[in-house]
């Protein structure tokens, strides 16, 4: 019964299931590169971009690019060191997942993100997740909303029970099924067990990772020769790739990427690769890594210079190579994100790392030009001069200060000396616009805070951090 059944069963599941196994969508393997062979210590480290899908963009060259790293099964093993092929994310769900791991960093903990995904990858519906899950995808992907409305086991035990109805018997109803019959019908019924085992554990504990996490055995294995060894995927004509970890699931992992400068199109079907604008547009997102082992977690990537901002996590501190790189990112691109930058100046400070160092140190001097560039009407209007003393409390910060003797009045007075008409902003606040763009704002005592005049960026200059600012207190 069960030998006559089983494709019809299996048929059910792989059309409607959340997330395919990896196996089933693997690039092509070679073991080595065309070209020379890929140098850690010589791949490009700079600017990264992404184009309005979310998807990375390269010129002809090589990349490493930190990810966080997500399991992909409710159970099994995360062994640190695997080594792992790439594949492409599919199943009913896979563009759900792709979406939350694209735009729910930083946004919200890695932690609370793995839930999200590991209801997602149970077929959860919306009503069975947890009140966090749901506001994240309420906050991050509320398009996907309709898609979660059905369960997969709702949408399995209907499936299933029509083949019961017609085996006049000999198939129990879905839920009069037994986990050593589901066990019976080989990888899918095993599956069914996972996400049924899954489900009832997340209602005996509810949104605690911790307890979830008990679910997956992390064994040690990690061998380091084995991992430099690791075989690289043919992504497209162009496009090489493989995954690189000394961990396991949550942890710092590497992706790195070989652009060749030819402008294949093989490999469209799966939207990973596209020409624009002589870039190589490379989804990451839509990546998992297949362990090649049925036990062995297979894993899904958020770039940690993603798309929705930039990850700042602990494990940084572990991993200079991926915090040097970040910074790097950071520091060419068009708009500096001084916010990213002094949260992770805040937590590697005291690392001893010389590159990190160095990047502190090329960071600080570019935000010196920044505020040198932003002050100039101040100068040039004889407000400030080269004996004004810069009084900011908190030096490392967007905000350059400095102090002058005086009150609202000579606060108008500076102001007068600026041309242009006065405009007044929704707060009650008077501004000047200058012919560069830039705003000079007056700010009148107010309770404890002095009387203070402000330069701002123009809203045209996508070079300044919109935040950076120069500010004269009078006291």
């Amino acid at each position: 019964m069960i030998k006559s059944l089983r494709p019809q069963i299996e048929a059910v599941f792989n059309e409607a299931a959340p997330i395919a196994p990896a196996k089933r969508s693997s690039y092509p393997l070679i073991q080595k590169l065309h070209g020379p062979s890929f140098d850690f210590k010589k791949v490009i480290r700079g600017s990264l971009s992404y184009d309005p899908k979310g998807n990375l963009l390269f010129s002809p060259g090589d990349y490493v690019i930190p990810v966080i790293t997500y399991c992909m099964k409710q159970g099994g093993t995360s062994p640190s060191g695997h080594i792992y092929s790439l594949s492409t994310l599919e199943g009913t769900r896979a563009g759900v997942v792709r979406e939350l791991n694209l735009r729910a960093p930083p946004k919200f903990s890695v932690q609370d993100i793995q839930i999200v995904s590991w209801s997602l990858q149970a077929g959860l519906s919306y009503d069975e997740m947890t009140p966090i899950s749901q506001k994240i995808i309420d906050e991050i992907i509320p398009k996907t909303k309709s898609q979660l409305k059905e369960s997969f086991l709702e949408i399995l035990e209907k499936r299933w029970n029509q083949v019961s109805n017609s085996s006049n018997g000999l198939l129990p109803n879905f839920y009069e099924a037994s986990e050593n019959l589901f066990d019976a019908f080989g990888e899918v019924g095993q599956k069914i067990n996972e996400i049924q085992k899954f489900k009832k554990r997340l209602h005996e504990v509810g949104h605690d990772y911790s307890r979830l996490s008990e679910l997956i055995n992390i064994p040690t294995n990690f061998n380091k020769n084995e991992i430099s060894n690791t075989s690289w995927s043919q992504i497209s004509k162009n496009v090489y790739a493989r995954f690189i970890t000394d961990g396991h699931f949550q942890d710092i992992g590497f992706v790195q990427i070989r652009i060749l400068p030819s402008g294949g199109t093989e490999g469209q079907k799966r939207e990973v690769n596209s020409i624009n604008d002589n870039k190589v547009a490379v989804d990451i997102g839509a990546l998992i890594a297949n362990p090649n082992s049925d036990p062995v977690q297979p894993l899904t990537f958020s770039p940690m210079y993603g798309f929705a901002g930039i990850l700042v996590l602990p494990a940084l501190v572990e991993n200079p190579i991926s915090a040097t790189m970040i910074l790097a990112a950071i520091l060419t691109a068009t708009t500096i994100d001084w916010d990213s930058f002094f949260n992770l100046y805040n937590l590697l400070k005291d690392l001893n790392d010389q590159q990190i160092k160095d990047q502190f140190k090329r960071g600080f001097s570019a935000l010196q030009k920044e505020h040198d560039e932003l002050e100039k009407p101040l100068k040039e209007a004889g407000i400030i001069n080269g004996k004004t003393k810069e009084t900011s409390t908190r030096p490392k910060n967007k905000v350059r200060e400095y102090e002058k003797v005086g009150g609202d009045k000579e606060l108008q007075q500076d102001f007068d000396k600026f041309p242009g008409n006065i405009s007044i902003a929704s707060n009650g606040i008077e501004y000047k616009t200058l012919p560069s763009g830039k705003k000079i704002v007056k700010r009148p005592k107010k309770a404890e805070k002095p009387p203070t005049l402000e330069v701002q960026p123009s809203d045209n200059d996508i070079t300044l951090d919109p935040k950076i600012r120069i500010k004269v207190r009078y006291k």
